[in-house]
């Protein structure tokens, strides 16, 4: 390039004349340094014309010294048109430069604050957003070595989906990549969140079956309080179960182990034989109950945790039992009434776990359960916990309940939260099967739900039966089974009862879009979703299928009735260790 000219800039409504005039020369003048016969027809404002020898100088914005563009913000109003006049450029330049940069849609979709080139060179880091979990507009964020690498930066716990809007979650909505008409890092098709790291649905780490499918069963040493569907533990039906969890043992306050209120049922349960007999501690009640979750959480504190784990071990060498469960419900949970987690308990669980591994015989088996939902899972450090454990029961039941209800982002579709939905929804439950074997669990450690209950609600509109109708709320209106006597929640023997018997609009019918089976009852006002025992039987045979570890069924003694005994069981404490979500 030769030497730069002094210069003028176009105004609008100039001409030729105008211009020589302003740069004090002659018309011949003006002519001989900006030559060309269609020159003076062909005026833009803002363009730059010679008023001495040379060449007019490039005042375009330059790339950096580092290779990167030159990078400007956009602030409120501006639109590339406009950017561009500022900035010696054309619009066709800009949407150039910016092919690669994050976020870029195009000028018809610019946005405030976005951060884009206004020359060649590398793209910048995207303006930062401090309502994103994940992706590269995290604050904080430094830049890649390699810029395609851009979208996994900050990827989401457990491995999960992350959106071009910096949000984790596990469906369709945030896991399916979509691509948007400029085709740039960060983008998304109209009306969709496109996934950027960690995208899809599938079930993974899955090549290996396990070496035996296992059949397992809660039974709850509680249930002698109810006043009708009560079983002993010697009535636990033969060659149903490979493994059966007795729900549930507590703690006391100085760590050791406490079956208090359940103390026949328990001894009763361990003299069986034909199946492994599990201990389980914890449940939904022990874990966030104002008397009991403060010891719970505290037992697996660097403090407490091995004390509590020699009276675990002590227990199971005492009564030969065959194993053991914990059921914390949930490390780290914050927004659970009664119970406010700690950053730190999941590593203090794992820590524990640990422990008792190395405590128990290598013939004694021990499990946790985990949660299917993103929200409790992210506490748990699933991923290290599944190396220590036998396997884990994934509790793939209680997908909804009367909890959903006024929470726009609990029900896909439902922006009141109360909606039919089945909580056993297939559907749903592949989503979190993938959750889980992406976040690194061999499907092979997964024992995966099946429910002997319902979750049921009482319906705003009586014969209004399909996926959008709506439940009341937010205290369930449901009508309680005879015996569980919970609203909300009621037991597969109690509802196959009530159609057996023909009570007064009860039903039951199957939905295949579900894989679940649906019922009313109380004159048709109140709805449930549960699993009969065909459903029930599928699902083993599809779990079996997809190389998972096993079935879990909660609970034995909730699918039907047995007969009565002469003579009643203690259960003064049962109260405190309902195992379900209520």
């Amino acid at each position: 390039m030769g030497q730069t000219c002094s210069y003028q800039t176009v105004q609008p409504g100039d001409s030729c004349g105008a211009l020589a005039s302003r740069c004090n020369i002659t018309p011949a003048q003006f002519t001989q340094y900006n030559p060309g016969s269609s020159f003076c027809s062909t005026l833009k404002p803002g363009q730059l014309v010679c008023c001495s020898e040379g060449v007019v100088p490039d005042l375009r914005p330059q790339p950096k010294a580092d290779g990167t563009c030159f990078d400007y913000t956009v602030q409120d109003g501006e639109y590339c048109a406009l950017i561009a006049e500022k900035n010696y450029l054309t619009v066709a330049e800009i949407e150039s430069f910016n092919s690669k940069t994050w976020g870029w849609g195009g000028c018809s979709t610019l946005q405030r604050a976005a951060k884009i080139c206004l020359s060649t060179g590398d793209p910048p880091m995207p303006a930062t957003d401090s309502r994103m979990v994940c992706g590269p507009q995290v604050p904080g964020t430094a830049r890649p070595a390699n810029w395609a690498d851009i979208s996994s930066l900050n990827p989401c716990v457990l491995n999960a989906c992350c959106d071009v809007w910096g949000q984790c979650g596990t469906t369709p909505e945030f896991c399916t990549p979509s691509k948007s008409a400029t085709g740039a890092p960060g983008t998304a098709a109209p009306n969709t969140n496109g996934c950027i790291s960690n995208c899809g649905t599938d079930i993974v780490n899955n090549n290996t079956p396990p070496a035996e499918f296992i059949t397992v069963g809660y039974f709850e040493g509680f249930n002698p309080e109810r006043p009708c569907l009560n079983m002993a533990a010697d009535q636990i039906p033969a060659g149903k179960y490979s493994h059966v969890h007795f729900a549930f043992a507590g703690i006391n306050p100085d760590f050791s182990v406490s079956v208090s209120g359940m103390q026949d049922q328990f001894l009763l349960f361990t003299k069986q034989t034909g199946f492994k007999r599990i201990l389980s501690f914890g449940g939904w009640s022990f874990s966030t109950g104002a008397d009991s979750a403060p010891i719970f959480s505290s037992s697996y504190n660097h403090g407490n945790r091995l004390a509590f784990a020699r009276s675990v071990v002590a227990v199971v060498q005492q009564f030969n039992l065959d194993g053991v469960d914990f059921d914390w419900e949930y490390p780290g949970a914050t927004d659970i009434p009664g119970y406010h987690g700690s950053a730190s308990d999941g590593a203090n669980y794992l820590v524990f776990i640990n422990i008792v591994r190395q405590l128990l015989p290598a013939n004694k088996t021990i499990s946790v359960a985990a949660p299917a939902s993103f929200w409790y899972l992210q506490g748990f450090p699933i991923a290290e916990i599944a190396k220590v454990v036998d396997y884990i029961i994934y509790m793939t039941y209680d997908l909804h309940g009367q909890w959903d209800y006024g929470k726009n982002s609990s029900q896909d579709g439902c922006p009141g939260g109360n909606c039919l939905r089945s909580h056993v929804n297939l559907t749903e439950t592949a989503y979190a099967l993938s959750m889980v074997t992406k976040a690194g669990v061999p499907s092979n450690k997964l024992v995966v739900g099946l429910a002997s209950y319902g979750r049921s609600f009482r319906l705003a509109q009586g014969g209004c039966v399909t996926p959008n109708c709506l439940y009341t709320g937010p205290v369930s209106r449901a009508t309680p089974g005879n015996c569980t006597g919970t609203p909300g929640m009621i037991a597969q023997a109690e509802i196959e009862r009530l159609v057996s018997t023909g009570a007064p609009g009860a039903a039951t019918w199957y939905d295949a879009a579900t894989d679940s089976d649906f019922a009313v009852y109380d004159r048709a006002s109140t709805w449930t979703s549960y699993m009969s025992d065909k459903t029930k039987a599928g699902r083993a045979s599809r779990y079996r299928a997809m190389k998972m570890g096993g079935t879990v069924d909660w609970a034995i003694d909730l699918a039907a009735f047995v007969p009565e005994r002469n003579g009643t069981f203690s259960s003064s404490a049962a109260t405190a260790r309902r195992g379900r979500r209520t």
